[in-house]
This record gives structure tokens, C-alpha cells and sequence, in this order.
């Protein structure tokens, strides 16, 4: 079972990059199914939401953060240094060219971003894996949801898909009004 710390959003650094909300990270990490020694890659890693909570979960491994935006790279480093994740490898560039920096094999794999090289990064995901590994891949779109589970299904065994609804209690009034996030469909699956 996976170490999972659940980290509540404002304990994180952010700006004007879009964050992987707290339950959504909890229920990857458990999904990852990750151990403490394990070596995660979190592509497209944002904000570094699920990069410090894989972190948390693996403290004996490595996590390698990859991503592009200049802004989600900074934001990576400042939350790293705010949650004293010291073995947190940031690696700057789009993927799966940037993936190349990346020593293989590795355990699990994060897909939170694939700009627009979603299939190469299936590809590179599943060379990379050890056998037995893990994947999970995380979109808001229908349209990327049903791409991502047609890749899942052709590289990886055992390929599932949830869609996720959050609604958060609000006080109104002295009341409590549900506020919906944004659903999220959740993609795993497994080296055969």
C-alpha cells in the first residue's frame, strides 16, 4: 500500500499554473500503487502537485519532475524546497524529448501533460518500465481521455478508466453549498 501524505492545496506555491487538486492526487498515488524505493516520473508535472505526494510516498527512490512551462518549473523548485523533497530531479524541456535525461528503468510513470506527443510518451513509457510497473494518466478532456485509454490498451495490460466528480462543501449563509471541480478521468495500467 502506498505512503500517501494528501497534502491540502494551500499548503502548496502556486500561480497561474493549473494544480492537480488534492483528492485527484490522493487517488493517483494509490492507483500507482507506489513503494518506498520505487523511481516515479511525473510528466507534465505542473505546479509538482503529484511530483511532492510521489515524493512522500517513495522516500527511499527518485522522482523525476519533467516539464516545459518556465512558471511550473519555478513553482516545482519553490513547493520541492517548501516540502523538503530533496531527491526530486527537475527536468527542464518538453517531453519525450526531455525524457532521454532519464535514467531507465523506472517504476511508474505520471501523465498529467503530454503536449501533444501523447503516443511517444506511451511509447517511451513502456520501453522505459521495468515489467510489472504502473502508469496512470490523468485528462479533463473526453477527447484525450479516449486517446490516452486507446494507447493504454495497446502498450499496457489491465488498462482502466474512472471519471472522477469532486464537490467541495462551501459555507453560504450558514449553510453548506457543493461546489463541483471539474471532473477528471484517471487512466491506469500495467507492464505486462
Amino acid at each position: 500500500m502506498s505512503r500517501i501524505k494528501g497534502y491540502k492545496d494551500e499548503c502548496y506555491i502556486r500561480g497561474n499554473v493549473p494544480m492537480t487538486k488534492r483528492e485527484i492526487r490522493i487517488l493517483t498515488i494509490a492507483l500507482l500503487e507506489v513503494k518506498d524505493n520505487d523511481i516515479v516520473v511525473d510528466i507534465g508535472a505542473g505546479t509538482g502537485g503529484l511530483t511532492m505526494e510521489a515524493a512522500y510516498a517513495t522516500p527511499k527512490g527518485k522522482v523525476y519532475a519533467v516539464e516545459t512551462k518556465p512558471e511550473a518549473i519555478q513553482l516545482i523548485k519553490e513547493n520541492a524546497r517548501q516540502f523538503g523533497c530533496d531527491h526530486i530531479q527537475l527536468i527542464e524541456g518538453r517531453a519525450p524529448e526531455a525524457l532521454k535525461n532519464i535514467e531507465t528503468p523506472v517504476d511508474k510513470v505520471i501523465i498529467g501533460g503530454t503536449g501533444g506527443k501523447m503516443e511517444d510518451i506511451f511509447v517511451w513509457s513502456h520501453q522505459a518500465m521495468v515489467t510489472g510497473g504502473r502508469i496512470v494518466a490523468n485528462f479533463v478532456t473526453l477527447e484525450n481521455a479516449a486517446e490516452a485509454m486507446a494507447f493504454m490498451k495497446k502498450y499496457f495490460i489491465e488498462a482502466e478508466l474512472i471519471q472522477v466528480a469532486i464537490s467541495r462543501g462551501d459555507a453560504i449563509g450558514g449553510l453548506t453549498l457543493l461546489r463541483a471541480a471539474n471532473p477528471i478521468f484517471i487512466i491506469t495500467g500495467k507492464k505486462g
